[in-house]
């Protein structure tokens, strides 16, 4: 079992087994919308917005650069040592991360 799916698994045990079903049927959703009308709603987000990439993770890196170019103010940390659960694979570089990004100035 991989390190994210041994961590998804964990947190999910105490109140309800992982539903792949779940994951599938939003995924489908997701992809329902089109992806311009994602873009635009990124591109209209005045806010700023933090990516945490762990690059161990094995989504596609094409969605991350996407979702980073479509963000008007973002700033992107990388993590080698994380994959999809940072906060868990690597809780101390992603404290410093938060931290770096909430810290005014």
């Amino acid at each position: 079992m991989a390190d994210g799916e041994r961590h998804a698994e964990a947190m999910a045990t105490p109140w309800f087994p992982i539903s792949y079903e779940a994951n599938a049927a939003l995924g489908e959703e997701m992809r329902a919308v089109p992806e311009s009308e994602l873009v635009e709603a990124c591109r209209a987000l005045r806010v700023p917005t933090l990516i945490v990439d762990g690059m161990a993770d094995n989504r596609p890196r094409w969605a991350v650069d996407s979702l980073e170019a479509a963000l008007p103010v973002v700033t992107r940390v990388r993590l080698p040592g994380a994959a999809h659960l940072p906060w868990l694979e690597a809780p101390d570089e992603f404290r410093v991360a938060l931290l770096d990004f909430l810290r005014p100035g």
